[in-house]
């Protein structure tokens, strides 16, 4: 159970309200995430965070398959078992093949991934337990990966050792039934 009471799937809130009758266009077929239902406790903040987390996901350039794979092993080392599962069902979505996701672990010694999955993988370990990406890591992303895509992932796996932080702080449970939640691809604007 998380550290605080969910917000009610029907919010008194007109701002979470709408928010959550958005969310619920994006995830068909699924409640609010405990997440934004934890989320939900801070109005003012949830609107943001919806409309940066989805131009992260859906108006980067960067493959996704990359991205994925980076937030899984970003969650996994913070143990934030919300985040990495949530994305590990994600990264399968976008074509990571699983034999990946259960060796990462082990990636740094591990011949299965390319340099680019490798330097996302090294990104996610600075971002995770260190301040941010050294200058290895982000001289290994300049020879596999454009500015724009590099800069992108930094943001996006600065943002993602946020979640787990927050999901960990909040003891954010998984909901039952997570395996077949993914958002559509549509416009999240704030209101």
């Amino acid at each position: 159970m998380s550290r605080l009471p969910f917000v009610p799937e029907q919010p008194e809130d007109p701002q979470v309200a709408d928010v959550f009758q958005r969310l619920r266009k994006r995830w068909q077929g699924a409640p609010v995430l405990h997440l934004y239902r934890l989320l939900g406790w801070a109005p003012g903040l949830l609107p943001a965070w919806m409309e940066f987390g989805h131009a992260l996901r859906f108006k980067t350039s960067s493959p996704a398959a990359l991205r994925e794979l980076m937030i899984v092993r970003s969650g996994q080392l913070q143990q934030a078992e919300y985040e990495w599962k949530h994305h590990w069902v994600a990264a399968l979505d976008e074509g990571v093949p699983e034999q990946k996701l259960h060796a990462l672990e082990h990636w740094q010694t591990s011949d299965i991934y390319s340099e680019a999955e490798r330097a996302v993988l090294a990104l996610a370990e600075d971002t995770a337990i260190k301040c941010g990406a050294t200058e290895a890591t982000i001289n290994a992303l300049k020879a596999v990966l454009p500015n724009e895509q590099l800069v992108e992932l930094v943001v996006i796996a600065g943002f993602y050792a946020c979640v787990g932080r927050v999901v960990n702080s909040l003891d954010v449970p998984i909901e039952p039934g997570f395996e077949t939640m993914l958002p559509l691809d549509e416009k999240f604007s704030a209101p």
